[in-house]
Parts: structure tokens; sequence; C-alpha cells
């Protein structure tokens, strides 16, 4: 049962969005009050150019002199005879040492595949999908690309909505969000993988612009053959507050990925905008389709 426990949560988090009243106020978009004379500042960015790092030259070793060679005719012989034993000195070790080196060859490669064979290398899982959904009066769209292998990995997603104004004017408004995680599987088994993943957010309104810290919790949970229950929750607090909550069903046929389910999403821009809290609230169904590899 416990093994559940995170989609409940998501559920009833989706629940309480789906009973939250609708938004009176866009979120990130100033008031139709409010003037629009501020302008921000730009900013010159200061370039520090690197010094290379030079590395000294390499000293040559001086050679050796030359041995000297006496000028006696009588030593001639007994040169001779000096070189012939240093030459077979001198081939004896070379055997030696190439024998010590064959045995050593031959000792380790038993265990240089024994060592193989205990570690395999762990494969990559890859995971990329497009969910289409409607929200708010509008449409949202959402894509995702997960990277991940034993337990640890990264996960991009990116969710464009577009919805009608607010205050009633002709046009739409265009919210864009965006997450990237890094992801540990804390509990994998074959019928059953949770993640927990942390990292950072941005949100894109008509006046502003949002970066905040932003954690997650995802889980994946096989119910019967190739049908799954998945459940997501992610949150972002400091310069701006976001819920966004989502579960449903996925059938996997080989490679491919069918998915659809309920997805909320809540959005506070704590009054950054013009000093007045705009907050939205939406809820709808999302339908999609991915690949994993």
């Amino acid at each position: 049962m416990s093994a559940f426990r995170p989609a409940l949560c998501a559920t009833f988090a989706a629940g309480l969005l789906l009973a939250a009243p609708a938004a009176e106020a866009r979120f990130g978009k100033k008031s139709s009050d409010t003037s629009d004379s501020k302008k921000d500042d730009d900013k010159g960015s200061k370039v520090h150019a690197a010094t290379p790092i030079r590395s000294s030259p390499r000293e040559e070793a001086p050679s050796r002199p030359p041995p000297s060679r006496d000028d006696d005719c009588c030593d001639t012989a007994p040169s001779r005879g000096r070189a012939s034993y240093s030459a077979r000195i001198h081939g004896d070790a070379l055997l030696a040492a190439a024998e010590l080196l064959a045995i050593a060859v031959d000792d380790t490669q038993p265990v240089d595949l024994a060592v193989r064979e205990q570690r395999p290398a762990q494969p990559l899982d890859v995971r990329m999908g497009l969910n289409v959904g409607a929200m708010g009066g509008g449409t949202a769209g959402d894509v995702f690309l997960g990277i991940e292998g034993e337990a640890l990995g990264f996960a991009v997603q990116g969710t464009q909505l577009t919805l009608p104004t607010d205050d009633g004017t002709s046009g739409t408004d265009d919210l864009r969000l965006a997450t990237v995680h890094l992801t540990w599987a804390a509990v994998s088994t074959d019928r059953m993988r949770w993640r927990v993943e942390g990292g950072v957010s941005t949100a894109m309104a008509p006046d502003i612009t949002f970066v905040g810290p932003s954690l997650a919790t995802s889980l994946e949970v096989c119910v019967a053959g190739p049908l799954d229950v998945e459940a997501r929750v992610q949150g972002t607090a400091g310069t701006y507050r976001q819920l966004d909550a989502s579960a449903g069903l996925a059938l996997h046929l080989g490679a491919l990925n069918l998915r659809g389910g309920v997805r909320g999403l809540i959005l506070d821009d704590a009054g950054r905008v013009d000093g007045v809290q705009h907050v939205d609230r939406f809820v709808g169904p999302y339908a999609g389709a991915g690949f994993v590899f």
C-alpha cells in the first residue's frame, strides 16, 4: 500500500486544484491601471580575459660522453672479450625479462576477464514525449526528455500555455514554463520506479520572467501487463510560487508509450510585477505519446 501513497497524494493535489476558484488576474501580467513607464536597465557584462599558462620547456638530459679508448694496441683482444661477455649478460637478462613478462600476462588475463564479467556496463534509458491538453479555456502543450542510468539521471520539461486574455480584450496570453532537474531513483524494481528530483524552474509571463529552485517527485507503478499508473508533483517557492500535479495511465506498446490523465497547475507571482498579487489556477485533461529507448 505504501507504493501507491505518492500517487494518492498527487491525485489529492489535483482534486484541490479542481475545487479552486477561477483566477481573477493573469499570472505575471501588469494590471490594466498600472503604468508601463518602468523599464529595466541593461547591465553591461564584463569579460575577464584568462591568461594562458605556459609550460616550461623540457630540459634535455645531457648526453653521456663516449668512453675513452686506450692507444695501446695490446688491449684490443681483451676489449673484444669484455664486449662478448657483456653481450651474453644483457642477452640473458632480456630473455629472463621476456619470460617473466609472458608469465605475468598469462596469470593476469583470467583475472581481467573475471573482473569484466562482474562489472557489466550499465545501460542508459532515454525517455521523450509530447502531451497536449485543454487548460484554462485555452490549450497546453508539454514536451519532456529524460536520460537516466540505474539510479541517477536528469530530466528536462517545457510547457507552453496559450490562454484567452483575462481582461476580455482580443488576443491571447502566452505562458512558458520549464524545469531542469537532476533525478535519483530511490526505489527501482521491475514493477515500480519512484524518483526524487531537484533543480531549477523558470516561468516566462507577459511582463516578467521568473527563475527559482524546484523540487519534484514522480512515480510509475505497473498495475496489469503493459498498463502503468503515473503520477508527478512539482513545486517552486521563492521569487514566485508554482505547483504542478498530474496523474494518469500509460500503455506500453514496446518502445511506444500512450498516456492520458488530468493535470492541475497553480501560478502565483507574489505581487512582484506591479505590487498586485496575480494568481492563476488551471485544471484540464491531457493526452500524449512518447518513446523509451
